[in-house]
């Protein structure tokens, strides 16, 4: 367990919000392995200096991405946003002839990347086993291996320096952010660009979306934590664009060896208090207040004779049904399109993953959405079981639709 910040190495920390124990979000267990599923404290600390949000007690990568079950490719709104972030970067490109895509899962964004921007080669690096052989299988070339300098060398003297270097909601991930941008930084040509995406503090800590932190999840960024990376690394924070139906809020950095930072969205980080550890820690009174609230509800519905199950099983649905202490008394089943979570349990509440066909046979009265950061495409999705009088919960405002 460390004893200061990861970006910075500052002592001056603060425990602002303790979750519980908590099981791994992504590794959803079958039924003979219930009960040999692992738990991990999930207490969250500030950073005074740099303001990154971290675990200091963090989960070895082997155990948590070796074997996945979350796929890119299922998730269409997120196949869309990659498309979107293709044309973006585009802009910033002077060549074309290699991109490298960082924690590249089943091969989505390579595929974009090659057939969108044509780039004559695009490598993706993705350490979970059973994925990188699903992606090479789909005709993405992916390397089965965990992202550092000493691959980054290798990587070059193999196939040359890149135009372009992508690490998209990996940033979370990784147990040393100064050696993954430091090889990132390795790969890239001169005027090459990296491509960072993160969600941001501002958001998680605004609309308190305590479920987007687990045990994969070691750190919150901000735009400041990630300028203090970025110096630390003599790379220069060009640009940061703001996405808020990105994973319930999101930054995009665009980092290259020359230029100037981008520091605009800082000001709102302090504003917000951010850099306040006063702030931030009112954040565990407002998820004790968010549980007790969200508890209530479903203990009416319940009183009232009321079926609930989940649609949707991202990673935010271990943690918030976990911290709110619910299991299959309250909440029946979970419904999921993806094959690789279907006939799996949601982790510690023993919640069994049925297949969303069955939805329209089993009829529960109530829905929570367990992807509320993609809730308009739930609701159009889900507009059939509506109009035969289901009703849907959106667990981060507590509200049915």
């Amino acid at each position: 367990m460390r004893n200061s910040c990861i970006v910075c190495g500052s002592t001056n920390l603060s425990q602002d919000l303790d979750l519980g124990v908590m099981p791994s979000s992504n590794n959803l267990p079958l039924k003979k392995e219930l009960k040999k599923v692992k738990s991990f404290p999930l207490k969250y600390y500030s950073c005074s200096n740099c303001s990154l949000f971290q675990l200091l007690e963090i989960v070895s990568g082997n155990e948590l991405f070796r074997n996945y079950l979350y796929l890119t490719s299922v998730n269409k709104e997120l196949v869309a946003h990659f498309k979107e972030m293709a044309n973006d970067v585009s802009t910033t490109l002077n060549g074309k002839d290699l991109a490298i895509v960082i924690g590249s899962n089943d091969g989505a964004e390579v595929l974009i990347l090659k057939e969108s921007l044509r780039f004559k080669k695009v490598i993706g690096i993705e350490p979970a086993i059973n994925i990188a052989e699903m992606a090479n299988k789909r005709g993405a070339e992916t390397i089965n291996n965990f992202f550092n300098q000493k691959l980054s060398k290798k990587l070059v003297k193999k196939y040359g320096n890149a135009d372009l270097v992508t690490a998209n909601n990996v940033f979370a991930h990784i147990p040393d952010p100064e050696d993954m941008l430091l090889g990132m930084k390795n790969l890239i040509k001169d005027d090459g660009s990296i491509v960072i995406e993160v969600h941001w503090l501002k958001s998680m800590v605004e609309h308190l979306e305590i479920e987007t932190l687990y045990a994969e999840h070691y750190y919150v960024w901000t735009v400041k934590s990630m300028r203090t990376l970025a110096d630390k690394c003599k790379l220069k924070m060009n640009s940061v664009l703001y996405m808020p139906k990105q994973h319930g809020g999101s930054l995009r950095f665009t980092l290259k060896k020359s230029g100037r930072h981008d520091t605009k969205l800082e000001r709102e980080e302090e504003k917000l208090g951010l850099y306040d550890l006063t702030t931030m820690k009112g954040l565990q009174i407002r998820a004790d207040n968010r549980r007790k609230s969200l508890r209530s509800m479903m203990m009416d519905l319940k009183a009232n004779g009321k079926r609930i199950s989940i649609w949707s099983v991202p990673a935010k649905i271990p943690t918030l049904i976990n911290f709110c202490g619910f299991t299959s008394k309250e909440i029946e089943y979970a419904y999921e399109v993806s094959p690789s979570k279907i006939g799996r349990y949601i982790p510690k509440a023993n919640i069994f993953i049925k297949d969303e066909k069955l939805i329209e046979k089993d009829m529960p009265d109530y829905l929570i959405i367990g992807a509320w950061n993609y809730i308009e495409f739930a609701e159009e999705k889900l507009k059939w079981y509506t109009d035969k009088g289901g009703k849907l919960i959106n667990p981060l405002t507590c509200r049915v639709l």
